[in-house]
């Protein structure tokens, strides 16, 4: 008799936004969100303060981080802490916060990808983007 198959988990992946406020690229970013959800990878939106007319839209499939911070600006060494927690094989973030990203990231000491996404990037773009920066990440 053959064993089981045994699946592996699909990698998680971490969305940071500047904020949750309706806009048409965070709504495009809760929109990735929900669609890695759906694919079954585990889920992150981070955002430096969890309030915002989006926020109430999210499924709960969804992690949803407040940072307890400010301004994006200002989140690097939060962001560090929840990328170094969480471990997420992709960050993807708005070309707005990417240097922010990349800096916590750095902070972290974390072999996670970061991949920005472009405001006006399609929807399955963006998602098929997001799933080859998690298979190239191991």
């Amino acid at each position: 008799m053959d064993p089981p198959a045994v699946s592996l988990p699909l990698p998680r992946i971490a969305l940071f936004t500047a904020d949750l406020t309706d806009r048409p690229d965070r709504r495009a970013l809760v929109a990735l969100a929900h669609a890695l959800a759906d694919l079954g990878h585990p889920v992150d939106l981070v955002a430096p303060m969890g309030g915002g007319s989006l926020r109430a839209g999210l499924d709960p499939a969804i992690g949803q981080i407040d940072l307890c911070n400010r301004w994006a600006a200002t989140s690097a060494f939060a962001l560090a802490r929840c990328v170094a927690e969480r471990r997420p094989a992709v960050l993807a973030v708005p070309v707005s916060v990417a240097w922010v990203a990349r800096l916590a990231v750095r902070l972290a000491r974390s072999p996670a990808r970061i991949l920005t996404i472009a405001a006006d990037a399609a929807l399955d773009d963006s998602l098929s983007a997001i799933r080859d920066a998690a298979r190239q990440s191991g």
